[in-house]
């Protein structure tokens, strides 16, 4: 009588790993909380944006939670939440529809890192360079 070996089998996953294999993306952006007034005047863009446009965007991002919470007496905000742990914030007082639909994309374009100062050196590199960076501002220019 032998005895069979059990098959060994890998559990099966329906969430792509984080950080993408090859071919695939994962958005920065985890998380989006729209929050309004049901009565606020300052909140009416939000109210129209949520009957208007909500729908369309979450279709349009299904990786993306979509989290529609009302803030009495509080001005209308929408906080976007990332994967790296960082979180984002915009004011939406007295703004229109389409106004709050640019805010929206640019919560969603966003990484959630740092912004960082334009005076910072710009190349990232793990070894300076012994000659720093070219520059052709600095460079004299050749004489025929």
């Amino acid at each position: 009588m032998t005895r069979l070996s059990p098959v060994l089998r890998v559990p099966l996953s329906t969430a792509p790993p984080l950080g993408g294999s090859s071919g695939t993306f994962v958005l920065p952006c985890r998380k989006v909380v729209l929050e309004y007034c049901e009565k606020s005047v300052a909140s009416k863009g939000m109210r129209d944006y949520i009957l208007q446009q909500a729908n369309s965007i979450a279709r349009a991002h299904p990786s993306v939670e979509f989290v529609i919470s009302a803030r009495p007496q509080r001005s209308p905000l929408l906080r976007g939440f990332y994967l790296n742990g960082r979180t984002k914030q915009i004011s939406t007082h007295n703004l229109a529809a389409t106004q709050i639909a640019a805010k929206m994309q640019l919560i969603l374009d966003s990484s959630g890192a740092k912004t960082h100062g334009l005076k910072r050196n710009p190349v990232v590199s793990t070894t300076e360079s012994a000659r720093g960076i070219w520059s052709p501002m600095h460079d004299d220019p050749h004489k025929i």
